[in-house]
């Protein structure tokens, strides 16, 4: 691998060298349909019969041959034997109907043999119990729903590296599928790091040690499952190269994507980095990002797996996540596209971007809201550790590096993503 000469990598490069020397997992497994939710399809899926399987009905009524009816009028009602036989849901058709005859028929209930249309009970009348009285000629295939109508044998119905959502999987079930190959969900270890980090929020105050919580591992280990992935908490980590090799070493060889929170920086005090360094087969890829804010990420890899060197501040954080970490999981979830559900807004007010970082990547986190069936984005600026500058925002604006303004009435594709956009009390789809 080339050494950069400059300290500073652009997203794409740093994510381009990444892909270059990990191994990208594509794990299959069976699942119940009932339980595949969100999951990707390995292979297209084939309709293996058709839906409906047999003409079926509906309607409640009466099942004819369209052919008796066809002088049918109110001065020449044509009167229908009743057969004593009658449909039952789920039954297959075995009744010949006879010339002259009806069949009883549920909503759904199948066709029998010779049938070809269906009259609503609400158009007949039954003249002494047995005869049905019916006053206008129906047509052909009326009121039938007929066999393969809905889908065709041999259809293809879903796509390979389609996600399964539950319409989906009714789909699935319809056709007598009962498992599908899906790949299995990236593991995705998080090991926050710091001696001031604390998990127990009712200990961290009133004590000498003025404990700082843990926000940012428990953010990043939700926005992972969330995305599909399966989030293991490796735990606040201290500052300490041993304890933090140990747990490293052990998520190389359970997780397929490993982040760490914290302990990177422009500075000397790099525990991340330097434990990395001393672990074989090892690279750190680049050590700073043109990400604003986010510079000070770093890409690495060991024995083949990525590892993603978030920086502490929330805002940083969550940048390096929304750049790396999330179209790794799209893409170790089994999707070779990474596809981010964007919704068009206008901005409302002007942005300019810092000086120091025109030409890095920036992310500008918005509010958004929706006025007369129209999106408007207003940015939300502040420190990289402002948590209420998050908790006021519902998504996020990627722009390019060559981009060092906005300008009010700009129309932007803003980011959203579940667990984190709401727009007017409403969730998002990721």
């Amino acid at each position: 691998m080339k050494k950069n000469s400059n300290p500073y990598f652009t997203v794409d490069k740093a994510f381009k060298i990444l892909l270059e020397n990990i191994t990208v997992p594509k794990r299959i497994e069976l699942v119940p349909v009932f339980e595949s939710l969100g999951r990707i399809l390995k292979d297209d899926i084939i309709a293996q019969e058709n839906i409906p399987t047999h003409d079926s009905s509906h309607m409640d009524g009466y099942a004819i041959r369209s052919s008796d009816v066809t002088i049918a009028s109110k001065k020449n009602p044509v009167l229908l034997r009743i057969s004593p036989s009658e449909s039952t849901l789920g039954i297959l058709p075995r009744h010949i109907l006879k010339k002259g005859a009806a069949f009883r028929i549920q909503t759904g209930g199948y066709m029998p043999l010779k049938s070809d249309a269906v009259i609503p009970i609400e158009n007949t009348k039954i003249i002494k119990n047995n005869l049905v009285e019916i006053v206008e000629p129906i047509g052909k295939e009326s009121f039938v729903y007929s066999a393969g109508s809905d889908i065709k044998k041999e259809k293809k119905v879903l796509f390979k590296e389609q996600a399964i959502r539950v319409q989906h999987m009714g789909l699935l079930a319809t056709l007598r599928i009962s498992k599908i190959s899906v790949f299995r969900k990236p593991r995705v270890s998080i090991i926050p790091t710091g001696n001031e980090l604390t998990d127990d929020i009712e200990k961290s105050t009133g004590n000498k040690e003025n404990k700082v919580i843990n926000t940012n591992g428990h953010i990043i280990s939700s926005l992972v499952s969330v995305l599909g992935g399966i989030s293991m908490d490796m735990g606040v980590t201290p500052d300490d190269v041993d304890i933090l090799k140990r747990k490293i070493d052990h998520a190389v060889k359970t997780s397929d994507l490993i982040i760490t929170i914290g302990g990177t920086s422009a500075g000397k005090q790099d525990i991340v980095k330097s434990t990395i360094d001393s672990m074989t087969p090892s690279e750190i890829i680049a050590h700073k990002i043109k990400l604003d804010r986010g510079r000070v990420t770093g890409i690495a890899v060991v024995n083949k797996k990525p590892i993603l060197i978030m920086p502490g501040p929330i805002q940083g954080s969550l940048n390096a996540f929304f750049v790396f970490a999330r179209p790794l999981i799209s893409l170790f979830s089994g999707q070779t596209t990474f596809n981010v559900f964007t919704i068009s807004a206008m901005v409302v007010e002007d942005w300019t971007c810092r000086k120091k970082f025109r030409d890095f990547r920036k992310i500008i986190y918005v509010h958004l809201i929706k006025l007369k069936d129209k999106f408007y984005a207003k940015p939300i600026i502040g420190e990289t550790q402002s948590i209420s500058l998050i908790v006021n925002t519902n998504g996020y604006v990627t722009v390019p590096e060559n981009v060092t303004n906005l300008f009010k009435g700009d129309v932007v594709q803003v980011n959203v993503l579940p667990g984190y956009s709401y727009v007017n009390d409403i969730q998002f789809p990721g």
